[in-house]
């Protein structure tokens, strides 16, 4: 089958990056020929990659040479579409051979020029690829681009949610509301990764709920799988972006009051908020209260009210507990080296204060055997009541959110009590979950089976 895949960033990096390049190497494993719109110039060590070009200045022709990977079923090219020195973006983050600019600061001719642009490109591949499917993503502009691009020939797309679109572009500005519903209402289906996710896109964009369909990420269960266990001690860790909208604030204060003897603690991750995560962890395990209560005051983009709260009434036993407890913050690990580390803990921890529009770093700690422990909120929740059904056991992984600090602590105490076959029958159970309902082969097939439902 022919599919065509719009994608406006990298196969590297992000969520929905590693999503558009999960999916097409599944669809190329499976026999399918894959035709990629993107921005990735770099595709040396993408081994899914069968040739790689770029289009015309025009965007009315594109020309692609091979890169020499071994040959598969099928076959995925990759193309860039000319879309001049601006890359709009959600987040702000540094692109090679780019002018990043965020969405919010375009300027409307620069937008216009942006899509004018890709709807060319778009056009160009839908007359001379034919594409049996057509997949597009981001609310913005992907679906608006495609309606476009679709019209003259009447090809259907589907279009797939992403959380970043949503927060920080179609919830700041009516104009990206606007190109968002009208976008997503050409869409044949509209594809969210979550219950949540649907539903609060729904609340804010009109015109397509009754399209929506939901389909979880995938994760790469031949990458992250289970490791022989030894006898260290009992491990429990934070893996992600060192910011407070990650809550790792709050998994460091939890430590403190998890009763587990010899408990270690790991917390993998960058970002803007790691130094002050450091200082918060030395106040705790130093038992300086006043440091501690400083640090969560100045929080990072206003106060931590949850921690200052906490820390307040904190009882002296606490900081002697926390001082038992050994930390060690690793930096940033990519996922070759952790696909390694993660599988060598028993418990993640993912504190995520804002909503989530699924959680890829929980369903890889499934997949590596490692006990999840979520806030009972949004896309991450989903994930959390999809574990307690697979162990029998519910509200053993997630915890309130109103009550993290606590919350947290009680979660780490039920998971680490169970007895060893007790855990390792867990283990065995989140493994298999993962498995069959996050590996991207499963993911790839359920996006195409929606994609070509007429």
């Amino acid at each position: 089958m022919k599919i065509l895949l719009w994608h406006g960033y990298l196969l590297r990096g992000s969520g929905s990056n590693i999503y558009c390049a999960n999916t097409a190497a599944a669809w190329r494993a499976k026999g399918h020929d894959v035709l990629v719109l993107c921005q990735e110039r770099d595709v040396l060590g993408l081994d899914f990659v069968d040739s790689a070009g770029v289009f015309a200045p025009d965007n009315l022709s594109f020309t692609t040479t091979d890169t020499g990977v071994p040959a598969a079923a099928g076959r995925v090219r990759v193309v860039n579409p000319d879309i001049g020195e601006i890359l709009p973006v959600y987040v702000f983050d540094e692109y090679e051979g780019f002018s990043a600019k965020l969405f919010v600061d375009l300027a409307d001719d620069e937008l216009r020029d942006y899509t004018d642009r890709n709807v060319s490109a778009l056009a160009t591949a839908i007359s001379e690829f034919e594409p049996e499917a057509l997949i597009t993503g981001h609310e913005v502009m992907g679906p608006f681009i495609a309606k476009l691009a679709c019209e003259p020939t009447g090809t259907p797309f589907i279009a797939k949610l992403h959380g970043s679109a949503l927060e920080y572009a179609v919830k700041l500005e009516k104009r990206y509301r606007d190109y968002a519903s009208e976008g997503l209402s050409a869409a044949a289906r509209v594809i969210g990764g979550s219950n949540y996710m649907v539903e609060e896109a729904s609340r804010v964009i009109p015109g397509w709920r009754d399209k929506a369909e939901v389909i979880n990420p995938g994760c790469d269960v031949e990458l992250f799988r289970p490791a022989e266990r030894t006898d260290d001690p009992p491990t429990v860790a934070f893996v992600g972006k060192l910011i407070a909208s990650k809550g790792v604030h709050n998994f460091l204060a939890s430590l403190g009051l998890t009763t587990i003897p010899g408990l270690r603690a790991v917390v993998v991750g960058y970002g803007g908020f790691e130094v002050p995560l450091h200082a918060l962890w030395h106040s705790l395990h130093t038992g300086a209260r006043d440091e501690a209560l400083a640090i969560a005051r100045r929080g990072e983009e206003g106060p931590l009210d949850a921690l200052e709260e906490f820390l307040a009434s904190a009882e002296d036993d606490y900081f002697a507990r926390a001082a038992e407890i050994p930390l060690e913050f690793t930096g940033r690990l990519d996922h070759g080296p952790l696909s390694l580390v993660l599988p060598t803990f028993d418990v993640l921890v993912v504190p995520s204060v804002l909503p989530e529009a699924f959680g890829m770093v929980a369903a890889e700690a499934a997949a590596a055997g490692v006990i999840p422990i979520v806030p009972d909120h949004s896309g991450i929740g989903e994930i959390g009541a999809a574990v307690e059904e697979a162990l029998g056991r519910p509200g053993f992984v997630t915890f309130d959110a109103a009550d993290p600090i606590n919350g947290i602590a009680a979660a780490i105490d039920r998971v680490l009590a169970l007895s060893p076959p007790e855990l390792a029958e867990a283990r065995a159970a989140v493994v298999a979950l993962a498995r069959s309902r996050w590996a991207w082969t499963r993911v790839a097939d359920l996006l195409l089976a929606a994609a070509t439902r007429r």
